[in-house]
């Protein structure tokens, strides 16, 4: 089973808070003041990054990434949690190093660590950070506000996540290699047009195919997306590349759904949400048949 059949079929069932979404959101909402949503995110050691990676780097990356989930439910990170499971080989040059990417992502967003956990272990280096993030409006933007009809916007560029791991397993450029080793989030002026023109948002870390398809689900629709307007890190006429650069994830930006007569400065249109499930794709005015793979699935 995927990791979201897991959470469906074993965790989802023991969840009754209102706030938690049944767990097909992101974010959860704080019962106990309606505007603070949470959120938390894992990274493992040659799962989500590689051991080769400078660990600076990827404390760095454990903060955006669980950025990139508040800002794109319409919020401003606020506080954290943040558990790291320590191997017994690595050593202390090597977590004041990690420490210090932290502390350099935490200035950068303005998120107070207010706690966690340390222990050791036999096995890869794990860190888990918790993330409270305040809502810009009354609530967060889920996934599941999606009408038929309204407007797919992307922040950013897509693909630079998967162009940037195969640079760094290579050896490659190293602009290229930082891309990954640190995403280029959707930046946190972001969160506000999220909160004012947003039906239905999520951050794009998967794959876009894969997320487009999970937000247009949560939204009980189906999604088309015209494959010419998706702003490539990479721009391409070949479909092999273009299928390879919004499949590949890791590129955290924010994928928002939005009433047809809005415009959403700094996003760029790439398709609409429709009645008939599934995903459709066109290339130059002419259907093309969707990839066999369509993200990165756990």
């Amino acid at each position: 089973m995927t990791e979201i059949n897991w959470i469906q079929t074993y965790i989802a069932p023991l969840v009754h808070a209102p706030g938690a979404e049944d767990l097909r959101d992101d974010v959860a909402l704080l019962s106990s003041n309606g505007a603070t949503i949470a959120t938390m995110d894992t990274l493992v050691e040659g799962v989500h990054f590689l051991s080769a990676d400078p660990i600076d780097t990827v404390g760095q990356k454990l903060i955006r990434v669980n950025v990139s989930d508040i800002v794109a439910k319409g919020a401003l990170p606020s506080e954290a949690l943040l558990s790291i499971a320590w191997p017994k080989t690595r050593h202390e040059g090597e977590f004041k190093d990690l420490m210090a990417g932290v502390q350099r992502d935490l200035e950068v967003f303005d998120i107070a660590l207010i706690g966690g956990d340390l222990v050791g272990t036999d096995g890869p280096l794990t860190l888990t950070l918790t993330l409270t993030g305040d809502c810009i409006s009354a609530r967060p933007v889920r996934r599941s506000g999606g009408q038929p009809g309204h407007a797919l916007w992307i922040s950013g560029e897509i693909g630079w996540g998967g162009i940037g791991l195969e640079a760094a397993k290579s050896n490659g450029e190293a602009g290229l290699v930082r891309r990954y080793r640190v995403p280029q989030i959707a930046d946190i002026e972001a969160a506000k047009l999220v909160a004012e023109h947003a039906s239905a948002s999520m951050d794009v870390s998967d794959g876009l195919f894969l997320d487009a398809v999970r937000l247009a689900e949560a939204s009980q629709c189906g999604v088309e997306l015209n494959l010419e307007c998706v702003p490539l890190a990479k721009p391409t006429t070949s479909l092999d590349e273009l299928f390879s650069q919004c499949s590949a994830g890791d590129d955290y930006q924010v994928l928002l759904a939005a009433a047809a007569h809005q415009t959403v400065p700094g996003f760029t249109k790439i398709g609409e949400l429709t009645e008939s499930s599934g995903l459709r794709l066109s290339f130059r005015g002419a259907r093309v048949n969707a990839p066999s793979i369509l993200g990165f699935e756990h």
